[in-house]
Order: structure tokens, then C-alpha cells, then sequence
């Protein structure tokens, strides 16, 4: 019962993770600097995207066990 969910959560999470990544580096790239609030999007990017990986291989070796 739990499994799905935490596929649903983890992958949810990456997805969300990378819309906050994707324009931040975008601006980067484009402009050569961030403002505070593209760094601060794209740190709880980084972290939104770890947190999903970290629930898909916890979600993959439990499928395994």
C-alpha cells in the first residue's frame, strides 16, 4: 500500500525539484548572475530533486526486500 505512494511522492518531488532548477540556471546562463531569489529557488530546487532520489531508491530497495 505504501509503495505507490512513495513512487507518486518521490517522483513528484524530482519533477517539482527540476521546474525550480531549469529557470535558475537558465538566468545563469543567460544573464551571467542570480538575484537572491533565483539562488534561494534554485538551493530548494537542488534539494527538492535530492529528496526525491533519495524516496525512489528507499521505494526501490524496499520493492527489492
Amino acid at each position: 500500500m505504501n509503495r505507490p505512494i512513495i513512487f507518486v511522492a518521490a517522483l513528484l518531488g524530482i519533477l517539482i525539484g527540476m521546474a525550480f532548477i531549469m529557470p535558475a540556471v537558465a538566468q545563469l546562463r543567460l544573464e551571467g548572475a542570480l538575484p537572491a531569489w533565483g539562488v534561494a529557488l534554485l538551493i530548494l530546487g537542488l534539494a527538492l530533486t535530492a529528496a526525491g532520489s533519495i524516496a525512489l531508491a528507499y521505494g526501490v530497495k524496499r520493492l527489492r526486500a
